[in-house]
Formats: structure tokens, C-alpha cells, sequence
């Protein structure tokens, strides 16, 4: 495709914020083209239009950090799992922000009737989300629910190599909806930053985990199309212990958004 070669994994690595603008372009061109197409679910539609377009940069990114572990196993032995994967965690990061605020804004210039349009299936999601909260949500609730998003991460990463891409593209459009919601109740664009603020202290760790677990998937996979060799079994603790981190954010999180943010 066109628009994930704009972007090589090498100038990726060198300049990530190139993979900032990316998550930007992709996401307006994929809400233009959901709403021409499908106005009924334009939210979700874009979604697959976001995955379907960063997908083949994200499979040669997965198989770079497979070859790299592979390559620089008894080196990386020595690091921890930040510090191993640093460079995809970066990218995915990097992706993630252009996505969430290309889109915060959006929501945000856009007149009501055409935002609520656009981002109907976000908005619903949201007070969805709000009335559990409303009637109390547990910390094993909250637990359980992220621990499904983290699973299906790293399974959708297993099966597809970079599958983990499009629930990772749904939740930056849940939380562009809910920062645009937000700063506008606070004001609008000068309420942007305390509305970040509202959800980075367990948001920003869930997120994380995700990114970790959809990595862990995308290298697990690749591990096993080429389980003959014979760093196959440091791929594979690497991946568990990725998904162990992975799950410690999680309970971390629930417990900030349990007793700091609910209090």
C-alpha cells in the first residue's frame, strides 16, 4: 500500500515521529472514507480501514524485533523487557498518540451533528463504559475486563502477526471521543491538557499493557514459523514474561482507577 510505505521500518526507527504523522494521515483517511461508505457504523469501520492500512508495516516491524531477539539473544538476556523491546514499544506508542490526537481534535472542530455522526459508535461505547461506573466498578471487575482486552491482544497478535492493530486503533478512538468530551466541558481546546491528565494516570498503563501484550503475540508468532531454530525457546519466555509485566500493569491500573480516580 501507499500509505504505510511513506514510512520504512528503518527511517521508523531512526525518526519515529514520521510514524506519529502516519497514525495521523491513516486515521483521517479512514474516518473520509467510512463516512462515504458506511455512514451507519463509521467508527468501527474506520477502525478495520486503520488496520488494514498500518498492517504490513507492523508485520516487517514484528518480524524485524523476531530476527533482532533472535540475533542479539545473549545480549538482550541482560536487559529487562522495556528494555528489549523498547524500540517497537516506541512505535507502537508513537502510532497510538497520532491516532488519539489527530482524532481528539477532530471530534473536537467538527460541528456537533457531524462529530456525533462520525463518532457514534465511540460515544456509545463511552456511556456504556460511564454507566457501569456509575453503578460501582469493582477492581476485579475492571481487572477481568482489561485482562480480556490484554488476551485478545495477544491472541489477534498470535494469529494475524500484528492483529493486536486494530483493538489498539479502537481504544485510541474511545479515548479521542472521551478527551474531546472532556475539554469541551472544560472549555474546549485549553481544556485538552487537565482532560489528558483525567485519564493517563490508568489509562496510559492499560494502553501500555496492551502494546506489550500485542508485541508479545506478534513475537510468539514469529517464533513458532521458525521454531526449528534454536533461540526459539528464549522467544517464547520472553513472550510469557512479556505477558506476565503486561498483567501486573493491568492490576496496577485497576487499583489507580479504584481508589485514586473513582475516590
Amino acid at each position: 500500500m501507499v500509505l504505510e510505505r511513506l514510512v520504512s521500518v528503518r527511517s521508523a526507527l531512526k525518526q519515529p515521529f514520521w510514524v506519529f504523522i502516519l497514525g495521523g494521515i491513516i486515521s483521517t483517511i479512514s474516518l473520509a472514507l467510512s463516512f462515504l461508505i458506511f455512514q451507519e457504523s463509521v467508527g468501527l469501520l474506520s477502525n478495520f480501514f486503520i488496520t488494514f492500512a498500518i498492517m504490513p508495516f507492523m508485520l516487517d516491524f514484528i518480524r524485524y524485533e523476531g530476527a533482532n531477539v533472535e540475533q542479539k539473544a545473549e545480549e538482550l538476556k541482560k536487559m529487562n523487557i522495556f528494555q528489549r523491546h523498547r524500540n517497537v514499544i516506541m512505535i507502537y506508542t508513537a502510532f497510538f498518540a497520532g491516532m488519539v490526537l489527530t482524532q481528539t481534535i477532530l471530534y473536537m472542530m467538527i460541528p456537533e451533528q457531524w462529530s456525533q455522526k462520525l463518532f457514534e459508535d465511540q460515544v456509545n461505547q463511552i456511556n456504556l463504559i460511564r454507566g457501569k461506573a456509575t453503578f460501582g466498578g469493582t477492581f476485579s471487575t475492571i481487572l477481568v475486563n482489561n485482562s480480556g482486552v490484554l488476551m485478545l491482544s495477544f491472541l489477534f497478535s498470535f494469529l494475524f502477526g500484528a492483529g493486536a492493530i486494530f483493538i489498539l486503533a479502537w481504544n485510541a478512538s474511545v479515548l479521542s471521543v472521551a478527551i474531546g468530551m472532556t475539554a469541551k466541558s472544560l472549555g474546549g481546546f485549553k481544556g485538552i491538557p487537565l482532560a489528558v491528565l483525567t485519564f493517563f494516570p490508568h489509562g496510559s498503563l492499560e494502553i501500555l499493557a496492551y502494546f506489550i501484550g500485542g508485541i508479545a503475540g506478534g513475537l510468539a508468532s514469529v517464533a513458532f514459523t521458525k521454531r526449528r531454530t534454536e533461540k526459539f525457546g528464549f522467544v517464547i519466555r520472553d513472550s510469557i514474561e512479556m505477558m506476565a509485566a503486561a498483567f501486573a500493569l493491568l492490576v496496577i491500573a485497576a487499583a489507580i482507577e479504584t481508589t485514586i480516580i473513582v475516590a
